[in-house]
């Protein structure tokens, strides 16, 4: 079977992508993946060839190169098919961003500057790709542990350029411009204030992001990173605002590394075209649950409250 973008006449879209079936289903043997591991250095041959790296491609600290595995694929963007079901070529672009050369290395006990590093390397690759002929969407997540889907145990991102903007995606951005057409303002920069003034859900802060457990949370310790300044994709993110993201996100990590060891997670970072009702935010879903069946319909069960959840990751940062 042919690898495809498949849309319904309820425009539900799904891709098949049947070449994924390929990829690493397990993590690595601690005891071989010193030589194993394609992700550490030394080990570039085994990948595909290097697209970006900082400081630079011999001596990088930060890597990117094309998933040997994509989601969609580098061609143009048509329909193959238009009977009762559309099927589309899968256009697109994946790409792997190593985000440290030191295979177990995590957020939180990496350096504010080894961070920072990592989300230069996004602001670029999302702006790169944001380029590409007939892309609408580049999607920017991290999944670590086997729970949460990762591959493979080096810490990495996954970067996926998409024609189509992904349904959640675009349910969000309809709920926003509805709120702004109704209010007038960014939903977001109010929540912003209202959470900051209750300080309720709040897990920590600085003069350019907030961190908090969403009032409606869909996963317990679920934790939510917006920007206090109103912009809407990552490309739009300041040197200044980088280096207080990662300091954000090394005390969040910090919280979560010591109230549950460690956990599996998966980060989302929420880009949206410029504009004054969408506003970029990253969500993190530590994978201390299994969603069971009720949470199919659509409404989750949250064990832990937001509240319990936010001074419980405030404390343990201290």
């Amino acid at each position: 079977m042919l690898d495809e973008i498949r849309t319904d006449i309820f425009e539900r879209s799904v891709v098949v992508s049947t070449s994924r079936s390929k990829r690493p289903g397990a993590f690595i043997d601690k005891k071989h993946r010193e030589k194993a591991c394609p992700f550490c250095p030394g080990n570039e041959m085994k990948t595909e060839k290097t697209v970006f790296a900082l400081p630079n491609e011999k001596q990088w600290k930060v890597r990117v190169f094309k998933n040997k595995f994509p989601v969609l694929h580098m061609r143009n963007f048509k329909l193959q098919e238009d009977d009762f079901f559309r099927k589309y070529t899968p256009c697109g672009a994946h790409e792997v961003l190593i985000e440290t050369r030191k295979h177990d290395r995590e957020y939180f006990s990496m350096k504010e500057k080894e961070i920072t590093l990592i989300l230069e390397a996004v602001k670029n690759r999302y702006t790169e790709l944001m380029k590409i002929d007939d892309v609408n969407y580049v999607a920017i997540f991290k999944n670590k542990g086997i729970r949460a889907g990762a591959s493979l145990p080096h810490p990495h991102m996954q970067i996926i350029a998409a024609p189509l903007f992904p349904q959640l995606i675009s349910e969000e951005m309809q709920q926003s411009e509805n709120y702004f057409k109704k209010e007038k303002k960014c939903g977001d920069c109010v929540m912003i204030r209202e959470e900051m003034r209750d300080k309720k859900r709040i897990i920590t802060h600085n003069k350019d992001w907030v961190a908090m457990c969403p009032f409606v949370s869909t996963w317990p310790y679920q934790a939510t990173i917006v920007p206090r300044r109103h912009f809407s994709e990552v490309s739009e993110m300041s040197d200044d605002e980088m280096l207080n993201l990662a300091k954000i996100i090394k005390k969040v990590f910090h919280g979560y590394s010591k109230l549950f060891d460690d956990p599996p997670y998966n980060i989302m970072y929420h880009n949206f075209p410029s504009s004054d009702f969408w506003h970029f935010h990253i969500h993190i879903y530590p994978r201390l649950v299994t969603h069971a069946g009720f949470e199919f319909f659509g409404l989750n069960v949250v064990i832990t409250s937001p509240e319990e959840a936010a001074q419980s990751l405030k404390s343990a940062m201290k």
